[in-house]
């Protein structure tokens, strides 16, 4: 196997074209997802300030319609409800859409493939392509190498891929992406179902311990101190620590204590019983 620049860049550009039905697959996946089960967003623009024309996004009942979007690429300036600053003026923020979205998942299939291909690589010709590239390789670690030929851009060409593959995903048929991806989707929706309902369960199973372990602390506490116990603020922490050492409650119950009761502790206090402090 050949190792000259051009070759590696071949090779990565290679490994990308023998995975794109990979990543096909998991779009198409993401895409019914989003497509069947994601809120539909609308901007209106009737409550900019003079000096912002930014918009507000409005979550609407409607869901998307099969008949609106021909290709991906129509599919993709739907709103994902999700807002980036913008730091430019007149525009305090930007509504991202479905194209940044689904942009980052292809650079990142891209990125995978192409550090792949490096790790087949032995270290030290990548080293010698970085050295006679003129670039700067002193203190590199053997274990950054990788790291270093993507932030020199060493294999230029296909480090810029995604946007060709880009290119190539949005001119796909809609239709035909969310019934390849139809059957995982749903069993996608239902497993997130499954774990929501997993932990509301668990959330009331620990509330519930909370409550019946703050209701014993109160006995104990009137009991071994003679006084009610009230909110523990920080000038009482170092006093109801050793309460707490003294009648053995875990740091796992220390935890609960301080997710589920906060109110009867201050924020601080809450910190330092969750840190184990």
């Amino acid at each position: 196997m050949k190792h000259s620049v051009e070759d590696i860049s071949e090779q990565i550009k290679g490994r990308i074209d023998a995975k794109f039905p990979v990543l096909l697959a998991h779009l198409a996946e993401e895409l019914a997802y989003d497509f069947m089960f994601a809120p539909k967003y609308k901007i209106t623009h009737s409550y900019d300030p003079p000096w912002d024309c930014s918009g507000m996004l409005i979550r609407t009942d409607e869901s998307f319609s099969m008949d609106d979007y021909a290709s991906v690429e129509d599919f993709f300036e739907e709103y994902t409800g999700q807002t980036t600053a913008s730091y430019t003026s007149g525009i305090g923020f930007l509504h991202n859409r479905f194209e940044e979205k689904y942009e980052d998942k292809i650079r990142e299939f891209v990125s995978v493939c192409y550090t792949e291909v490096l790790s087949e690589i032995d270290d030290n010709l990548l080293l010698q392509h970085l050295v006679e590239s003129g670039c700067d390789v002193a203190g590199v670690d053997k274990d950054d190498i990788i790291q270093t030929v993507m932030d020199y851009e060493l294999f230029e060409e296909p480090f810029w891929y995604d946007y060709e593959i880009i290119e190539r995903v949005k001119p796909i048929n809609f239709k035909m992406m969310v019934a390849r991806g139809k059957n995982e989707a749903i069993k996608k929706y239902h497993d997130l179902l499954e774990k929501q309902r997993e932990k509301m369960e668990r959330i009331s199973f620990e509330r519930e311990g909370a409550q019946k372990l703050w209701s014993k602390l109160q006995k104990l506490f009137r009991l071994q101190k003679g006084q009610p116990l009230h909110k523990i603020e920080m000038k009482d922490y170092s006093m109801f620590r050793e309460f707490l050492d003294y009648n053995q409650i875990s740091m796992e119950e220390r935890i609960i204590l301080a997710e589920h009761m906060g109110d009867k502790f201050s924020n601080k206090v809450c910190m330092c019983l969750k840190e184990g402090k």
